[in-house]
């Protein structure tokens, strides 16, 4: 059995029993060697949750792996680090999942109020390559997540040989994500990390977080016509989605702009990403600062400031659960607070989680919902990983600046 994970110096008590109990309780409790050397599930119960040999390189998988590597568990997520790549597509595309149990499989979805069914297919070597959506929302997930990751293994290990050995395979997963990227600027494929809604066509964070994403392969990779991507992106965003006093959340094919739901992650992802210009950031800092109704359920961060605003439509006539406090939007905030030096902040946020954690034995949900956002939903994990996995990276990346 190994020791009790010991807490970083200069947290204060309440963080520092957060921080042991969030890694040894869930992000280290994920792992399982049984199904291969270097595996971790999205729940600290590997037997429930979403499949017990399955991985999520859209988005848990980038979370837990950072965690880990703080951990110093450096030899597991190398070996995580092939295994997804592994998958790559010959076009360059990452799966969004890893389904070994459904692999070759084809399974038809429906949609409430529609008469089509839509398919979502698993390829034959285990890799969901499209959302069963209609728009394919998280496209550009799990290839931004790559890149990141990549960066996290590199800062870590310092490891040149290391880097030098992806190459192939980064620029491969890159110039994927350029030819997403209209000549104008804007970036396909819906919401960057919500289904519900699924933000069809263009999402404002996943304009942040693709452009961000380029600059890291940049670095990566040597290669500056990257850095000329992400200008153009974020040229584009700076006047696309900037509605006067708050960013635009998404551009809708159909319905055009669509920036009525109050402050979004949008607004923290600008101001994180630097997408934002330095006049915007002086409109949306004053506002973003102590709002309130961004925390749901005594937890931040909720999609909205309004997510009772939300209409039929845009959440494809489904459920509304990612109208949700959830960890991948923490994070957004906490990332636009320390680009802010917004130490106390920052600081208060973690207490948020981690009372919200004490409360349940020291177990977080993977989603906590406004009483306003409408339907509460049903789906409530309760040993989710992402909660846990990004108090860490918080703590690390914006608190102690490691």
């Amino acid at each position: 059995m190994s020791s009790p994970t010991v807490a970083p110096a200069g947290l204060e008590p309440e963080l520092a029993e957060a921080y042991r109990q969030c890694a040894d309780k869930s992000v280290l409790a994920a792992l399982n060697p049984k199904i291969f050397f270097g595996y971790f599930s999205v729940c600290a119960d590997t037997t429930q949750g979403h499949g017990f040999n399955t991985t999520f390189p859209g988005l848990d998988w980038g979370q837990s792996a950072e965690a880990l590597l703080w951990l110093g568990r450096t030899a597991e997520i190398l070996a995580s680090w092939d295994y997804v790549k592994s998958f790559l597509r010959e076009d360059g595309l990452v799966p969004f999942a890893i389904v070994p149990d459904q692999a070759g499989q084809t399974h038809m979805m429906e949609l409430p109020k529609k008469t089509e069914k839509f398919p979502f297919v698993v390829a034959a070597n285990g890799g969901a390559y499209s959302h069963w959506f209609p728009g394919n929302p998280l496209m550009m997930l799990p290839n931004v997540t790559v890149v990141q990751v990549a960066d996290a293994i590199f800062r870590h290990t310092k490891d040149s040989a290391w880097l030098a050995a992806q190459q192939s395979f980064l620029r491969s997963v890159t110039d994927w994500m350029a030819k997403q990227v209209t000549p104008e600027g804007l970036v396909k494929g819906g919401g960057f990390y919500v289904e519900r809604p699924p933000r069809l066509e263009h999402d404002g964070v996943t304009q942040c977080y693709t452009a961000h994403a380029f600059r890291l392969a940049a670095k990566l990779t040597g290669a500056p016509a990257y850095t000329a991507v992400a200008n153009r992106i974020t040229a584009a965003f700076r006047t696309k989605f900037w509605a006067g006093d708050h960013c635009v959340e998404y551009i809708n094919a159909e319905h055009g702009v669509i920036s009525h739901h109050g402050l979004t992650d949008v607004d923290w992802a600008a101001i994180a990403t630097g997408l934002a210009t330095p006049e915007q950031v002086k409109i949306l800092w004053p506002q973003l600062r102590r709002n309130p109704d961004f925390v749901y359920n005594g937890i931040p961060t909720g999609i909205s400031t309004r997510p009772e605003t939300y209409e039929d439509w845009e959440m494809m006539f489904l459920d509304r659960h990612d109208l949700a406090a959830m960890g991948r939007v923490w994070y957004v905030e906490a990332w636009a607070r320390s680009v802010m030096g917004d130490r106390e902040g920052l600081l208060e946020s973690l207490r948020q989680v981690a009372r919200v954690g004490r409360e349940n034995n020291w177990y977080w949900r993977e989603r906590y919902y406004s009483e306003r956002s409408g339907d509460l939903g049903s789906y409530r994990i309760n040993t989710y990983c992402e909660y846990p996995a990004n108090f860490i990276r918080i703590v690390h990346r914006f608190v102690l600046g490691t």
